[in-house]
């Protein structure tokens, strides 16, 4: 008798959404005559502990225990430390890379109607989390839209941890201090950490939030480097929230910036270093503040929280602002998708507003 080998060069898509979340899709089986096994979109997330399922996946596809409670099982805490009520389940069947897993326990707890359902075109169904994850092998390949399954990459090789809530951990050293990091493939942003810039060190405010829909605000500072295993992070953004409204993580302006090998069943994470040799980094341009409103009588493009440094709030724009209108982009055409991707361009634009029942033209300026 012989093992089955693994196979080699298997690869499953993997698209970026408009708030930047790895996309992918996977296949749930209702296990019942009749009911055919579907198609869902989930976040591809490291950073979540168990897998998660949004209410509106029919029941068909999961089981419940009858001899518990009806309502709440657990709580789970969100991004910027918010406790949300949740009720434990399990998916019958998931296939996802040509692996199944049977009875697979899963939160059920809203993302569509959500902060995050919000910040999407089209809200996902679910998030595929560690215990998922744990025991593969694979190279997140962003840039080439594909996930690379039993396979490592070339680059600096770095020991991760799982810490005691099931997250991948990094070591990354900063001002002398060791600080293990979450590598979080569901977080916006680079790198994160509780901390206070204090009164003498320059800093720009930034806001976060989490599912619950709670907003925070922390400061970034600008740092010569962050070092882990003997290479660094050059020149790069440090987040700093206040302990208690988010935890120490890294997430995609560094996990995407290049192709990464995740190893957990070796426990090993590989990065490709850049052009001078250093790890790498790649700062996302800033998103334009806009949040769907969703309403039986038709969704609207709403202002959300405006940075006061950005060059949104320069142009005017306020929160509360119904957005009619974004160059030529309007009806139909006016997305979060496309807002981002006019946004990207880096160019001065016209915004056409409703505030106060009339009709506003804001000239927002280029980044500078």
């Amino acid at each position: 008798m012989k093992a089955d080998v693994r196979p080699k060069g298997e690869a499953t898509p993997v698209t970026v959404d408009e708030v930047g979340n790895l996309i992918v899709k996977v296949r749930l089986s209702a296990k019942k005559p009749g009911v055919p096994d579907r198609d869902f979109r989930f976040i591809f997330d490291t950073g979540a502990t168990m897998c998660v399922i949004d209410p509106s996946v029919p029941l068909d596809f999961v089981w419940e225990e009858p001899e518990k409670n009806k309502g709440v099982t657990s709580t789970v805490n969100d991004g910027v430390g918010k406790a949300i009520a949740t009720r434990i389940t399990c998916l019958k069947h998931l296939d996802f890379a040509g692996m199944a897993r049977e009875d697979l326990t899963a939160y059920r707890m809203d993302l569509k109607n959500t902060m995050l359902g919000r910040l999407q075109d089209e809200p996902v169904d679910g998030i595929l989390g560690m215990n998922f994850l744990q025991g593969t092998r694979f190279v997140l390949d962003v840039s080439a839209g594909e996930i690379r399954w039993w396979q490592d990459t070339q680059g600096h090789r770095v020991p991760l941890a799982i810490n005691s809530s099931g997250h991948p951990t990094l070591t990354v050293k900063v001002a002398g201090t060791d600080v293990p990091c979450t590598l979080d493939t569901g977080g916006n942003g680079g790198f994160q950490m509780p901390g206070d810039p204090g009164s003498s060190i320059p800093s720009e405010p930034f806001f976060y939030g989490g599912v619950s829909g709670e907003l925070k605000q922390g400061n970034t500072v600008k740092m010569d480097c962050l070092e882990s295993g003997g290479k660094a992070w050059m020149k790069v953004s440090l987040d700093l929230v206040k302990p208690g409204e988010g935890g120490a993580v890294i997430g995609r302006e560094v996990l995407c910036a290049a192709p990464m090998g995740l190893d957990f069943i070796d426990y090993w994470v590989t990065f490709t270093l850049d052009a001078q040799g250093n790890l790498p980094y790649r700062k996302a341009p800033r998103r334009p503040p806009l949040i769907w409103e969703r309403r039986p009588a038709g969704n609207r493009l709403m202002v959300w929280r405006v940075n006061p440094i950005s060059r949104w709030a320069k142009g005017g724009a306020k929160e509360g602002d119904e957005v009619l209108a974004i160059g030529s982009l309007k009806g139909q055409a006016l997305t979060l998708h496309s807002a981002t991707a006019l946004s990207n361009l880096n160019a001065a634009q016209t915004w056409l507003v409703l505030r106060q029942g009339k009709d506003l033209a804001l000239n927002i300026p280029a980044e500078e």
